[in-house]
């Protein structure tokens, strides 16, 4: 009896499309903690004090040594203010939620505005066009 049982023992590569059960678990963890962290503190900073700032997802790497962390102030005024403020208190953001993480070390936090509301807005209005 021949066996044609082949076993592709090759591991995802770290360009992968899909992300580890870890990454996400981890992801969403600090999404709820950075979430938590501008509801309550104080960073002393006109534009995300003024802003009320939606964490949208959390996209951390297989490493879990970096995360892309994608926001969006309400109403989506004043963008680019609203993310020059978030990347300067970094650091401090991410002291606050190491508190709280249960990692040997916690990732460095790189803010980015979401634009998939606005993709969504563009495909909605496309189909919009497309019905009329």
């Amino acid at each position: 009896m021949s066996n044609n049982f082949v076993f592709n023992s090759k591991n995802k590569s770290k360009n992968s499309f899909f992300k580890s059960q870890r990454q996400l678990k981890v992801g969403e963890e600090i999404r709820h903690l950075i979430s938590n962290a501008l509801l309550r503190e104080s960073f002393y900073d006109e534009h995300i004090k003024n802003n009320n700032i939606t964490v949208t997802e959390v996209n951390i790497s297989p490493d879990l040594k970096n995360a892309k962390v994608f926001v969006m102030p309400l109403g989506g005024k004043k963008k680019d203010d609203v993310l020059d403020s978030l990347n300067k208190v970094s650091g401090r953001i991410k002291k606050i939620i190491s508190n709280n993480l249960s990692l040997r070390q916690t990732p460095k936090l790189i803010f980015k505005i979401d634009e998939t509301f606005e993709y969504a807005n563009k495909i909605h209005y496309i189909l919009e066009k497309i019905k009329k």
